[in-house]
This record gives C-alpha cells, structure tokens and sequence, in this order.
C-alpha cells in the first residue's frame, strides 16, 4: 500500500472519530402524504364544502346533528357524491382519528327519494323517536368478519340518515347514544 494512501485512510479514520455529531429533527420527506391526502383524492373536501355542494346540487337544506358520539376523532371530512341519474345522490361525513382507528364515525344523508331499504335485514331492531318517525337499529358483524358496523337508519326532513360507528367501540358509542344523535336533528 503506498504511503499515500496510507495517509488519506489514517486522515478518513481521525475524521469520523473526531467530528462532533450535532443531534436535529429529521423533516419528514415531502413524498409522504399527510393522513388525509388520500380521502381528498376520493373527492373528500371540508364538510362545510360539502355540505354546501349537495345542499346546491338537491336544491334544499341538510340539517345535521348537533350531537355526536363522545370520543376523540383528529379529523372531520365530507364528500358529496352526485349520481349524474339522480338514482344515488348522498353526503357523507367521516369522523375519523388518525392513531386510533377505532375512532370512526360516519354520517350519511341521503333524499329521501332515492333512501335505501335496510328492512330485509333480519337482524333490525325498531325504535320510535320523539317526534313519532321510526328508527332501525342493526350491525354488519358476522361471525365470518372481525369488525364492522353498527348502524342507526332513519328518516327526518326529507332525508334518509345513516349514522355509523365501529364496533370496535360499541362499549362507549352504544345504540342508546346513537339514538341521542338523531334525536338532536331538528
């Protein structure tokens, strides 16, 4: 090995073992979508967007909740979907938090006219609001799926409401309190 060489190695050696090592916070990659890139991609905008957007595109008003469930969600986004057929118009909102998944809320409205029919499922349980309209109460678990849905549909005002929350947290999101929420729509 000539002597050159012998000295850049040495140099190189000192280098790396001396150099003082300054501790910074790591910037996360600017490729790395934020949590809710992917929702926007899917046409999820603000709800208050959304909200406008179907209330303009069904030509009257959608009066949401005033309650909803008590756990923690990071984020909150509404999407209008517009079926060009007028065959399955809906609003939807996602009330989702970003570290724990379980955390999932979802409010769906729909005009009446094109509402869903849910009384086939034979697991439907009824309910009678205060102001006399029927709720249906029922879950999409099965034995052969781990999680899903336990799932309020009723009627108000023209529209046909789906709340939604995980059964993951039906412990603190029950029936009971699903109810409560559609009782708060006026």
């Amino acid at each position: 090995m000539s002597m050159l060489r012998l000295l850049i190695i040495c140099i190189m050696v000192c280098e790396l073992f001396t150099t003082k090592v300054h501790a910074s916070r790591v910037q996360p990659q600017s490729d790395v979508p934020p949590f809710e890139v992917p929702y926007f991609e899917i046409g999820y905008k603000s709800v208050e967007q959304a909200l406008k957007e179907c209330e303009l595109h069904n030509q009257r008003k959608i009066i949401l909740p005033v309650k909803l469930p008590s756990v923690e969600f990071t984020h909150h986004i509404g999407r209008c979907n517009k079926d060009p057929n007028d065959m399955n118009d809906e609003f939807q909102i996602e009330y989702l938090n970003e570290k724990q998944s379980m955390n999932h809320y979802n409010i769906d409205v729909r005009p009446i006219e094109q509402k869903l029919n849910f009384a086939m499922n034979k697991r439907v349980q009824s309910y009678k609001l205060t102001d006399g309209s029927e709720a249906r109460y029922f879950t999409t678990v099965t034995p052969k799926i781990r999680g899903g849905f336990n799932i309020l549909v009723f009627e108000k005002n023209g529209w046909q409401y789906r709340l939604s929350v995980d059964t993951r947290i039906q412990d603190r999101v029950t029936q009971n309190t699903l109810l409560e929420i559609a009782q708060s729509i006026r």
